[in-house]
């Protein structure tokens, strides 16, 4: 965690409160205070609307000291006060001179740039903060976001230097633009894999010789070799290789399609059987599946593609039940990883609910959530848990990367803990 709005910060000895220094001297756009009464109101408002179930009450001590009651210890609390929705920092005295429909369409921040207008679909427009709190602090006058979804006119508009960087998809994409000149900032931010159907008796991807089968079963360095375009390995752990919990000394399950039909047998699917594998469509690289649907069938197991659209992808198979079945879902990372496991994964939560949470795992999975601070080797214990039960399959890496022409300097690219954020107050241009 990085001083920011808060210069420090202090969990009591009994994990019940966690007490946060507020930096003095910071102004929001509109030239109202930031102090901790305007903190606790922030806060106060996520506690309200119930997104921080593990929040009891904010108290301000002091005109710049802010201490947060909790509940229950989980070491992902503190990510909630880091780059995320509930530390945001909005102006009271804008909220209260013009309600909230007008807030919601003009965020009045601390940040470096102020807002100066958003079109949907086509562009975003910031200019400098002259009181931004960083001295001599941002470089550039304006920041302008356009929206340009055809690729083919992507790749024309950074060729004519009408973007300085783009954001794009991390294997071919990345390839095509350092193709035409562009210094590109690449890493596997995220993978995707099969997410079987585990949590029913009847269905074929109860039994664990059939998940290893399935993994067995694929050919991952080849899909990585035809698809990432150098920049991608084959992907064999849940965790990327972006993140700490990645275990570069992971073997996994290699491709052995004779040994996928031996479990297979053994399974008692001698000769295969029908099943489906339901995609999200997000982020969704439809030639890395249909190449895992034509390994799989190699071995027996004839599997029928789904594509539904997000709007029922997310209500009936994220947050629902599936059967006889496998989602093909990406996996996003974070700096402390058991914030996504408790997101996606955690007993009685709000996804993947045909995904079976075993004895072994939760007990992992506790131990992990309330330690003081995240324990690389904990997390890295549930994930090898996982992959003893097959109950992920990874399949390939995937993510962002950026391009940007070579006059873009210190933008921050991949300096945080997600990847489409990066440091707008520090970047500067070589022109």
């Amino acid at each position: 965690m990085i001083p920011w709005l808060a210069e420090s910060y202090e969990v009591a000895s009994d994990f019940k409160s966690i007490t946060f220094k507020i930096r003095k001297g910071v102004k929001f756009h509109d030239g109202s205070d930031l102090n901790a009464q305007v903190v606790k109101w922030n806060l106060d408002n996520q506690i309200e609307a119930k997104l921080v179930p593990n929040w009891s009450s904010v108290a301000a001590i002091d005109d710049y000291t802010v201490r947060v009651n909790i509940t229950q210890w989980m070491n992902t609390i503190m990510a909630g006060f880091a780059d995320g929705n509930s530390s945001g920092m909005i102006s009271k005295a804008a909220f209260d001179k013009n309600g909230i429909d007008w807030v919601r369409q003009n965020p009045v921040g601390t940040g470096p740039f102020k807002f100066l207008s958003f079109s949907r679909d086509t562009a975003f427009k910031a200019v400098k903060n002259p009181d931004y709190w960083q001295p001599g602090k941002p470089y550039v006058d304006r920041v302008e976001i356009i929206y340009v979804i055809d690729q083919m006119t992507q790749k024309a508009v950074m060729q004519s230097d009408g973007a300085d960087a783009i954001a794009i998809e991390f294997g071919k994409r990345t390839k095509d633009m350092a193709d035409i000149g562009l210094e590109v900032v690449a890493n596997s931010v995220t993978t995707s894999s099969l997410i079987p159907d585990t949590a029913n008796p009847d269905s074929p991807w109860y039994n664990l010789k059939v998940r290893e089968a399935a993994e067995y079963a694929i050919d991952r360095e080849a899909i990585a070799k035809a698809f990432g375009f150098g920049y991608w390995k084959a992907a064999y752990q849940v965790p990327a290789r972006a993140y700490p919990v990645y275990d570069p000394n992971f073997v996994g399950r290699r491709y052995d399609p004779e040994k996928a039909k031996q479990l297979l047998a053994e399974a008692g699917y001698p000769n295969g059987f029908k099943t489906t594998i339901i995609c999200n469509p997000l982020g969704l690289n439809r030639d890395v599946v249909v190449a895992v649907q034509s390994y799989l069938a190699k071995v027996g197991m004839d599997a029928a593609l789904e594509f539904p659209e997000f709007s029922k992808y997310q209500p009936s198979y994220l947050m629902g039940t599936w059967k006889n079945a496998c989602l093909y879902q990406l996996w996003p990372g974070a700096a402390n990883y058991n914030s996504m496991i408790y997101l996606y994964l955690r007993p009685n939560g709000p996804f993947l609910k045909s995904w079976l949470r075993t004895p072994e795992f939760i007990s992992l999975f506790e131990k992990s959530l309330t330690s003081p601070e995240p324990d690389v080797n904990l997390i890295r214990a549930i994930f090898n848990q996982i992959h003893k039960e097959a109950g992920y399959i990874p399949i390939n890496e995937a993510g962002k990367s950026w391009a940007m022409q070579s006059y873009v300097k210190d933008g921050g690219w991949y300096e945080r803990s997600i990847s489409s954020w990066w440091k707008p107050e520090q970047v500067w241009l070589d022109k």
